[in-house]
């Protein structure tokens, strides 16, 4: 599965990598 994160340097994206990272998402590919 791939996971696109918009806005991933903002507050909002970079806290959707971490709980994507913190509960292990079965993600092949995350784009930026």
């Amino acid at each position: 599965m791939r996971v696109a994160v918009a806005g991933a340097t903002g507050a909002v994206g970079r806290e959707m990598l971490r709980i994507l990272e913190e509960r292990n998402f079965p993600a092949e590919e995350v784009v930026l």
